[in-house]
C-alpha cells in the first residue's frame, strides 16, 4: 500500500482506535499513550499490508496483539482487566460505536444547563412520569414535555460535535480578589479553584455555560452555583446568554510587562528614600515623639513606611480623585483580581497590609504590615475593639480597673511584642506621636514626599498604558483608577523589598520596637 493511502485510512481510523483504547482503559492519559502505541505499530508493519481489502484485518490483529502487550506490562495494576477474545472486525466496529454513542451522551448531560438535565435525569434515569416530574420541578406537565422534547433535540444535535477541554481544565489559574471600599463582602468570594477559572475563562471571551465547561474542564452541575454567586455579587455579568468577567484581572502577563517598565521609577524613589531620610535623620528625631531614640533600622522601617503612606494614600489618591464604583449592593468600592503564579519574581513576603483603627476619642493605630517581619499584627486589631481600646488606653494612661477581658487582652499584647513591660511600667512598643508632631514630621518629610510624588505619577501614567493592552474593552474606562491600586503594589510593596534586598532594611528583631506600625494620638 502506498504511504499517502495507508495515511488516509489511518486518519480515517485513528477516532475508532482511541475510542477502542478509551473503552479499554481507566484514564485519558493512558488510552492517548495505547493508541499512539498502536498507531506506530501500524506504521512499522505497514509493508504486510498486501492490499486495501486486507488493511482492516491487519489493523484489528496490530491493535489485538499490541493491546495484549501494553496489557501484561501493567498486570499488576489490578483494575485493568484484559479482553482475551477480540471479536471480528464488524463486531467490534459496532460495539466501539456503540460505546463511543454512550459516552458521548453522557459528555452532553454534563453540558446541558440545570432546567434540562433534571428533566433528563428524572424521566430517563429515574423513571418519574411527565406528571411526577411536574411535582418536583412545580411546572406544568406540558413545560415538562418541551424541556424533554427540547433536550433530546439539543442533545441529538451536538452529539457528533468534536469538543475539546480548554488550557484551563489541565493548567488551572489561582486567582486573589482585592478589595478597596467599606465593608469587603468578596472575601471568600472566590475561595474555590472553579470560581477562579471561571472569572479567567470569561475575562477576555464571552462564553456560554456550556463554552466555560469545556474551558475549566468542569461539568456544568459542579459549577452552576459559581456561576449563580459571581453573577449575584456582580464580579460576573450576563449578556443573553453569554457570561463576561466584570473586574479588572493582574495578570502574570501583565504583571511581567509592568515590572519590567516601571523598574527604573522604582529604583529612582529608593534612592531619592536612602538619600533624603539619612539628611533628615537627626532634624527628625529632635521632633520628639515618643519612641525618637528608635534604633536605626526601626528608623528607616517607620520613616520608609510613613513617607510612602504619605506620598501615595494620601497625596498621590487626592490629586487623582477616585471615581469609586457602585457595587450591586450599592455600596462605593474598588474590586479587582490578581493572578498568583511560581514564577513570581518578587518576595511573596512583600505583600503588605494597610489599615488604620481608632477609639472614641479619635486616637489612631496606623499598620503597615509585611510579612518579612513575622506576624501580621493588624489582623488582631480589625473588628476587635477591645484590643484598640486596652493599647490606646495604656499610652494615654488611662488604665484603672481592667475587667477580666481586658486582662486577657493586655496578656496576648504582651505575649505578641505589643506592650513591653519595665519592672512595674506597661509602655507601648512603637513611636507614638501627638497629632503636632505628627504634622511636623509630615512638614519635615514633604519636599521628599513632593520628589517620590513625580516618580509615581510617571509610574501611573506608564501603568495605565500598559494595562490598557491587557483588558477588556468594557474596563477600559477604569484602567487609571486601577493603576493606582497596582502602583500601591509597585511604589510600597517594590520599593520595599528593594530597600530590603540592598540591605537598606533589615528583618526586625522581636524584643525591638515595631517597625511598621505606629499611635497619633488626638492632642
Amino acid at each position: 500500500m502506498e504511504k499517502k493511502e495507508l495515511d488516509e485510512k489511518i486518519l480515517e481510523v485513528s477516532q475508532t482506535i482511541l475510542s477502542y483504547c478509551i473503552a479499554h482503559t481507566s484514564n485519558q492519559y493512558d488510552a492517548e499513550d495505547l493508541a499512539q502505541e498502536i498507531l506506530l505499530e501500524i506504521y512499522k508493519s505497514s509493508t504486510n499490508i498486501r492490499n486495501d481489502r486486507a488493511f482492516y484485518g491487519f489493523l484489528w490483529s496490530v491493535v489485538g496483539n499490541v493491546y495484549k502487550q501494553w496489557y501484561r506490562k501493567r498486570k499488576r495494576d489490578s483494575h485493568y482487566e484484559l479482553i482475551e477474545e477480540l471479536a471480528d472486525d464488524e463486531d467490534i466496529l459496532n460495539k466501539l460505536e456503540m460505546d463511543s454513542d454512550i459516552r458521548r451522551l453522557r459528555r452532553e448531560l454534563t453540558l446541558l444547563v440545570e432546567k434540562y438535565r433534571r428533566a433528563m435525569i428524572l424521566y430517563y434515569l429515574e423513571n418519574n412520569s411527565c406528571s411526577q416530574i411536574a411535582k418536583k420541578l412545580s411546572i406544568s406537565e406540558s413545560m415538562v414535555k418541551y424541556l424533554l422534547f427540547k433536550s433530546r433535540q439539543i442533545i441529538k444535535d451536538r452529539m457528533n460535535m468534536e469538543r475539546k477541554l480548554g488550557e484551563q481544565s489541565y493548567n488551572p489559574k489561582t486567582l486573589n480578589i482585592g478589595f478597596w471600599g467599606g465593608y469587603n463582602r468578596y472575601v471568600h468570594i472566590c475561595d474555590s479553584k472553579i470560581a477562579q477559572n471561571i472569572l479567567f475563562a470569561c475575562y477576555n471571551d464571552r462564553l456560554n455555560s456550556e463554552q466555560i465547561s469545556l474551558e475549566i474542564g468542569v461539568a456544568l452541575p459542579y459549577m452552576e452555583d459559581d456561576l449563580r454567586k459571581l453573577t449575584e455579587y456582580g464580579l460576573l455579568e450576563k449578556d443573553g446568554n453569554r457570561y463576561f468577567t466584570n473586574i479588572v484581572i493582574f495578570t502574570r502577563e501583565f504583571d511581567k510587562e509592568t515590572n519590567i517598565k516601571t523598574l527604573e521609577f522604582t529604583k529612582q524613589i529608593v534612592e531619592k528614600i536612602k538619600k533624603g531620610l539619612e539628611e533628615k535623620e537627626s532634624t527628625i528625631r529632635k521632633i520628639g515623639f515618643y519612641g525618637a531614640e528608635m534604633d536605626k533600622n526601626t528608623f528607616t522601617w517607620q520613616m520608609s513606611c510613613i513617607l510612602l503612606r504619605q506620598t501615595i494614600m494620601k497625596k498621590l489618591q487626592d490629586r487623582m480623585v477616585l471615581h469609586y464604583p457602585v457595587n450591586k449592593f450599592g455600596e462605593k468600592c474598588f474590586v479587582w483580581g490578581k493572578e498568583a503564579y511560581d514564577d513570581n519574581e518578587r518576595l511573596s513576603d512583600f505583600s503588605y497590609a494597610n489599615c488604620t483603627v481608632s477609639n472614641q476619642k479619635k486616637d489612631r493605630i496606623f499598620f503597615m504590615d509585611f510579612g518579612i517581619n513575622g506576624e501580621f499584627i493588624h489582623h488582631l486589631f480589625f473588628n476587635r475593639q477591645d484590643y484598640t481600646n486596652v493599647l490606646l488606653d495604656l499610652v494615654n494612661d488611662e488604665i484603672k480597673d481592667f475587667g477580666k477581658n481586658d486582662s486577657i487582652v493586655l496578656a496576648d499584647l504582651m505575649k505578641r511584642g505589643i506592650v513591653k513591660k519595665d519592672k512595674e511600667k506597661l509602655y507601648p512598643n512603637m513611636p507614638v506621636f501627638t497629632t503636632d508632631q505628627k504634622e511636623r514630621l509630615l512638614m519635615v518629610l514633604d519636599e521628599l514626599s513632593e520628589e517620590i510624588l513625580v516618580q509615581t505619577q510617571k509610574m501611573i501614567e506608564e501603568i495605565t498604558r500598559i494595562l490598557q493592552n491587557h483588558i477588556p474593552a468594557h474596563l477600559k474606562k477604569t484602567a487609571k483608577d486601577m493603576a493606582y491600586f497596582r502602583i500601591q503594589s509597585d511604589c510600597i510593596s517594590g520599593v520595599m523589598e528593594m530597600l530590603y534586598r540592598e540591605k537598606y532594611l533589615l528583618t526586625a528583631e522581636r524584643d525591638i520596637m515595631l517597625p511598621t506600625t505606629y499611635i497619633v494620638l488626638n492632642k
